[in-house]
């Protein structure tokens, strides 16, 4: 058995289902894989669990695996501190612990052999690690296990149809123009000092309108108020083809990134959701993509 830890908001989940859809490509004879979805059962966060309302997958998760009442027992204990790695441990099950980044010690506390690999790396052999029981804790936001079987993983991926007037009209605005998706995450980056610095949008900006004078500019955040009163430092004054999409908020968050993936091109923020978008994106152009992507998980 393999079981891949499930958290966070979309773009984590989606990021976490494709390591998962990529060792059982890999490695068909690897055994079961399980996306263990017992976080969701002891936290509210985001919108919750949201790769079977989004994209329509029927993923393989570890909570339809047990009986209700044994499950309960899990979640019971995981309330209690113990993960489900540690609840199978003290089960007498064999298992050990693959972990991409340090916070598996509050995610998933765990007594028992834990084995620590770089942070946002391709490291495919891990996939076929040995044992009877391998439990993954990471979040894998490398474009590697999702190249190698994107043309699989975009048909799994595929958004549902855009049915609501607004975002049929931002839509219909994206495709008749030069559109440039620009991602400029907020909120809880601001707090922890993650943001990107204004002029990597200014200098973005400035150099795509050098190339292509006629784009319009669609400009997506969590906090367009914010962007607006510092449109002059982030670059968004150097042309009248501003866009700002507005209203995709709670249950329509996921379609920021839709509307993303349909952008001509994009500069991006260092957030997963927009590097997501990207890689949904059968043709976007990236004008500006930062070294690193922040996931926001301490290495």
């Amino acid at each position: 058995m393999r079981i891949q830890y499930l958290n966070g908001g979309l773009a984590n989940q989606v990021f976490q289902y494709i390591f998962v859809r990529f060792a059982e490509l890999y490695y068909p004879e690897g055994g079961p894989w399980f996306l263990d979805d017992s976080f969701f059962f002891v936290n509210q966060v985001h919108n919750g669990y949201e790769l079977e309302r989004v994209f329509d997958i029927q993923a393989n998760l570890l909570s339809r695996y047990f009986d209700a009442d044994v499950w309960q027992e899990f979640i019971a204990n995981k309330k209690k501190g113990s993960s489900i790695a540690q609840s199978f441990a003290n089960l007498g099950f064999p298992i050990e612990m693959i972990a991409e980044t340090a916070n598996y010690k509050e995610h998933n506390p765990f007594n028992g052999k834990v084995y620590r690999i770089p942070s946002n790396e391709f490291h495919p052999e891990i996939t076929k690690f040995p044992g009877d029981t391998i439990y993954y804790h990471g979040y894998w936001i490398d474009a590697s296990w999702f190249r190698s079987y994107k043309d699989i993983l975009r048909k799994e991926l595929t958004f549902p149809p855009i049915t609501d007037s607004r975002n049929q009209n931002y839509a219909g605005q994206i495709a008749s123009s030069q559109s440039i998706g620009i991602h400029i995450r907020r909120g809880d980056y601001a707090t922890l000092g993650w943001t990107l610095p204004n002029s990597y949008y200014s200098e973005s900006i400035k150099n795509v309108l050098t190339e292509y004078p006629d784009s319009f500019l669609f400009v997506f955040s969590d906090d367009l108020d914010w962007c607006r009163r510092n449109a002059d430092l982030l670059g968004l004054n150097l042309t009248s083809n501003v866009v700002y999409v507005e209203g995709n908020k709670e249950d329509l968050s996921y379609c920021d990134m839709q509307l993303m993936s349909i952008c001509n091109g994009l500069i991006m923020s260092n957030s997963a959701f927009c590097y997501l978008a990207a890689l949904l994106s059968k043709n976007v152009t990236i004008f500006a993509e930062p070294s690193n992507m922040n996931t926001g998980h301490n290495a």
